[in-house]
Formats: C-alpha cells, sequence, structure tokens
C-alpha cells in the first residue's frame, strides 16, 4: 500500500522537475546567429542580373524558434537600388540551423538609368541591408539586422556596326562587294554570336538579307567582324546605282537583325540580341 501512495507523489515530482527544465529553457531564449555563407550569381543574361545570398541561421536555443519574414535594401553607392520582403513560414529545431535565400535581381537597363557612370565599369561594388524576422518564444517578434559587401559584373551588350565597303568586281551591268560588319565587344569576357541574321540597305538601294551560320568568337575588350557579300544589278536599281558605286562619296547604311550570344561564363544563360543601326560607309575600289 504504502508503494501505491508514493507512485503519485513521484510523477508529480518528475512533473515539476521538468516543468522547471522547460521555463529554464524559456528563460534563456536568445537571439539565433544570422551569417551570409554565400553570395552567388545564380542567373545572368545581356538583359538582368540575379544575386542570391544564402543566409544561415543557428538556432542555439534547446527549442525551436519560427522565422517570419525577411525584407532587404540592395545599395550601389549607397543609394538603394532595388529592396523587396517576403513572409516565411520556417520552423528551426531546437540547437539547429537552416538556410534562407534572398534572391536580388535586376536588369540592366534601370542599372544603367540609375547610376550612369557604371556604364563604364567592368565590376562594380554593393551592399545589402537585410533584417530577419523572427518569432521567438518569450522575446515575442525580433528582428535581426545583417549585412553583406560585394561586387557584381557589368554586362554590356556588343555594338554592330559597317566598317567598310569594298568592291570586289564591277560591269556595266552588275557590281559584287564585300561588307565589313564590325563588332565590338565592350565586356571584361568572351562571347560568342551564332544564328546572326541581318538586312542591309545601303544609299535607299533594295536590301540585302543574309544569315551568317558560322559562330564568331570575339575574346575579352576585343572585336570581330563579318564579312557580307552584297550583290547589284544596275539593270533592276537603274544608272544611278552604278554611279553611287563608282563615286568616291561615303555612303549611308541601314542595318538591322539579330543574333544569339554565349559566354563560357558558367552563370550566364544564352540571349538574344536585336541590333539596328545606321550610319555612314566607305567606299574602297579594289
Amino acid at each position: 500500500m504504502k508503494l501505491y501512495k508514493k507512485t503519485p507523489l513521484l510523477a508529480l515530482f518528475v512533473l515539476f522537475i521538468a516543468s522547471c527544465s522547460a521555463l529554464k529553457d524559456l528563460a534563456s531564449v536568445q537571439k539565433p546567429k544570422l551569417s551570409v555563407t554565400d553570395a552567388k550569381i545564380s542567373d545572368a543574361s545581356l538583359t538582368d542580373l540575379e544575386l542570391t545570398f544564402d543566409v544561415e541561421v543557428d538556432n542555439p536555443n534547446a527549442v525551436s524558434i519560427n522565422l517570419a519574414s525577411y525584407n532587404y535594401d540592395f545599395l550601389i553607392s549607397d543609394r538603394t537600388f532595388v529592396n523587396g520582403n517576403q513572409s516565411l513560414g520556417t520552423t528551426i529545431l531546437s540547437n539547429n540551423k537552416s538556410i534562407v535565400q534572398i534572391p536580388v535581381r535586376f536588369t540592366y537597363e534601370d542599372l544603367f538609368k540609375t547610376f550612369s557612370d557604371i556604364r563604364d565599369k567592368d565590376e562594380t561594388n554593393y551592399e545589402l541591408k537585410s533584417v530577419i524576422g523572427v518569432d521567438l518564444p518569450v522575446l515575442g517578434f525580433t528582428e535581426i539586422p545583417l549585412e553583406k559587401l560585394g561586387t557584381f559584373p557589368v554586362i554590356k551588350k556588343p555594338t554592330i556596326s559597317a566598317s567598310r565597303l569594298s568592291v570586289k568586281n564591277i560591269s556595266f551591268t552588275n557590281a559584287d562587294l564585300e561588307l565589313v560588319l564590325n563588332i565590338e565587344n565592350p565586356n571584361a569576357f568572351g562571347i560568342s554570336l551564332k544564328d546572326t541574321d541581318y538586312s542591309i540597305s545601303i544609299n535607299g538601294l533594295k536590301s540585302i538579307s543574309g544569315k551568317s551560320l558560322n559562330p564568331i568568337v570575339i575574346k575579352e575588350k576585343n572585336s570581330g567582324t563579318i564579312m557580307v557579300p552584297v550583290s547589284l544589278n544596275f539593270i533592276q536599281l537603274g544608272r544611278s546605282a552604278y554611279n553611287l558605286i563608282t563615286s568616291d562619296q561615303p555612303m549611308e547604311y541601314t542595318l538591322s537583325g539579330s543574333t544569339e550570344i554565349e559566354s563560357p561564363l558558367p552563370f550566364f544563360k544564352t540571349s538574344s540580341y536585336n541590333f539596328d543601326r545606321s550610319g555612314n560607309v566607305n567606299i574602297f575600289n579594289n
């Protein structure tokens, strides 16, 4: 009988000890530790860039905590360029860690409009200021600041223009010419152009269309060329076309087309690039 009387008392004692331990855990709750373990380019093209920040949240407590939200300011030259926020519902178990990813995406068009001096740079500095919102026992909702400094590449579009027009062969009925298109790569990395379609009009004469089948590889900060064959029929175009070709005056051209641009950079995705140029080109008689 005495054993039965002691059992409830023992259970109450164990419950009391457990409650005291739980209260002690709650009383010692502290903020989690935050650190950026990785900052990488997750997507890039000629038009836009995405950076992804891996934020490690270390919960040192003996109880679980909940990540509620984050917000961020992405600054360039001490000015906010991109900002955002996101609700979260992530539980981090006691004495455990978890990764929160903060993506920051923007277009180069907006970047150059906001910071015109960046256009001539190969890369630029940034500062990420973020606040992680955490629901903590006893302490309640708590905001924890986080900062990260780094750099990202400034990707620029190549430029395509006509550099010279050479007369290869000419008679009273037709002329065979060669138009040289110059391609400038302003980037600090190599690019290649493939499936380049073009349409060219010279001094208002009938447009010449074509396609460059071979890929054109251009090293960083370098240039390349595309040789475009042009054939003019004077019988169809009239005597004025012959006079233009045989003169020494620069000729007006209009160039439009499209191409696919690739790069060996692991984060760069193939980008379509449409070009539209006009200007003057000198004619050379070989």
